[in-house]
């Protein structure tokens, strides 16, 4: 069913610009204003979380107070609302016994980990949908819901809400971002969620006698779609599927994978306030100023100019492959090669890096930081990006590079696989190098692929071809568009 303007609700637990811990916010931030621009009416729900109360974004309150009901309790809470840049609503659940903390989620300390209550947090907020569609009078053609935090909105749906003659004929689809992050609580909790009883089972939200809060999303949504098309593959293989692969498989003919995009106004070479020189695919001249400049500020040779530059940004964690990376790292060096590293995260992954700095001062860099601007400079400095994820359900640094001609060598894995074209499969279309077994030996191989072609003429070619690739939100944006009038039409 095709409708002359789209209504969709995002319910999310963070967002850009107003709340971040990672690539979730990125998506559910800038992928309503490219729905936008394809003639969507597009709406975001979040927590009203203390970090927002914090920011300089104007608020203002839309409801009077509403209550809603988990478990034994009749919460009351309000809703709030402000306006992005765009002029996209933005609308906040405000309950300041649950959101008004330090953290989103939980202590960043392993020993204190993640809040005790928040299953009852995020049934509040889910609960909350219902209030917020009745408060403003809207109601969405699709509700579009992320990840286990705003899993439970699509059983409520079916249970509930669609009792209700507005509601009947409104859908959902459920992105999932990261399988391996699921909404697992014990199985006493379900009561709080007020859902019918027998939905307690193998089919339902069990999980081995666990609330599981993703898969009672992945159950009764009308859809489920992924951040990429080799990652909707992968999470119904036992080695990717974390428990759920069964349950995806069951539903493989309403899941899809879109690859997510990436800000194409804020990541290009040619208006970028925070590297030195600009550039672009006709002229790479501003590439070889920025490199220079980029060896000076890190203390690295100047010699080097000449010479490959590797570079990883990132969270500094096993899932990104920075075991491979060490291990490979006196190859690079012995090569006459260097390496930058910015991120921070793993304790015993940054003593690993610290050591390489020390051991190869003069052609390692690594610097334990969350620094955007030196994130852009980076890219733009560096010949070659490695990102050897074990898995990676979609990433944004491989696109990044591609984007400022900065070759990617990546393992063959999730939205790494459907973003960078293999130099060795396709010489002539290629946009990178990868790798298929997961070890250092064939991380190195790929990588020594790539050092023997930055010595000749094709060098360029393949930086060229990588920055002509679309990456941007609106083509992803496209696809969703098409997605959503198929689950209307189903």
């Amino acid at each position: 069913m095709k409708k002359d303007v789209l209504r969709i609700l995002m319910c999310a637990s963070e967002a850009i610009p107003f709340v971040k811990t990672g690539g979730l916010a990125d998506v559910v931030g800038s992928l309503p204003k490219a729905l936008k621009k394809q003639g969507c009416d597009v709406k975001i729900f979040l927590p009203l979380y203390r970090a927002i109360k914090q920011t300089k974004f104007k608020l203002e309150l839309c409801s009077d107070k509403i209550f809603i009901p988990v478990g034994v309790h009749h919460f009351t809470g309000y809703i709030w609302k402000s306006k992005t840049e765009e002029g996209i609503e933005v609308f906040f659940l405000e309950k300041d016994e649950f959101f008004d903390r330090s953290y989103l989620y939980g202590n960043p300390d392993p020993q204190r980990g993640d809040y005790e209550d928040n299953a009852e947090r995020f049934i509040l907020f889910c609960r909350a949908v219902f209030s917020l569609c009745m408060h403003i009078k809207w109601i969405p053609d699709i509700f579009h819901i992320h990840d286990w935090q705003a899993a439970l909105v699509s059983p409520y749906l079916v249970y509930h809400w669609r009792t209700v003659e507005r509601f009947g004929s409104v859908k959902s689809l459920l992105t999932i971002h990261n399988l391996a992050f699921q909404g697992i609580f014990p199985g006493i909790f379900f009561d709080l969620t007020h859902l019918p009883y027998h939905f307690f089972n193998m089919e339902g939200m069990e999980y081995w006698g666990q609330c599981n809060f993703l898969k009672a999303g992945i159950v009764c949504s009308d859809y489920i779609s992924t951040v990429s098309p080799t990652y909707a593959k992968q999470i119904q293989t036992p080695e990717h599927g974390y428990g759920l692969d069964g349950v995806l498989r069951n539903r493989a003919d309403h899941l899809t994978g879109i690859l997510n995009g990436i800000d194409a106004e804020t990541w290009d070479p040619s208006n970028d306030p925070f590297i030195p020189a600009p550039y672009d695919a006709e002229n790479l001249a501003g590439k070889r100023v920025c490199k220079k400049k980029l060896l000076r500020e890190l203390g690295l040779m100047p010699d080097l100019i000449d010479r490959p530059l590797c570079a990883i940004i990132g969270r500094m964690t096993h899932q990104k492959g920075y075991d491979l990376i060490y291990s490979i790292a006196p190859k690079i060096f012995d090569s006459g090669g260097a390496l930058v590293v910015l991120g921070t995260g793993n304790p015993d992954i940054e003593a690993l890096f610290r050591k390489l700095n020390t051991q190869y001062s003069g052609q390692c860099a690594a610097i334990f930081d969350f620094d955007e601007a030196l994130a852009h400079r980076i890219e733009a400095g560096a010949d070659i990006f490695l990102m050897p994820s074990r898995f990676e359900p979609c990433g944004l640094n491989q696109m990044y590079s591609l984007r400022y001609g900065t070759v990617p060598v990546v393992f063959a894995t999730g939205g790494l696989e459907d973003s960078v074209i293999d130099v060795k499969a396709a010489p002539e279309k290629g946009t990178g190098f990868k790798f298929y077994n997961y070890s250092d030996k064939d991380f190195w191989e790929a990588l020594e692929k790539a050092f023997k072609l930055f010595e000749t003429e094709k060098w360029v070619d393949i930086q060229k071809r990588g920055m002509k690739q679309d990456f941007s939100w609106d083509s992803s944006a496209r696809k969703y568009v098409n997605l959503y009038e198929t689950i209307l039409s189903s």
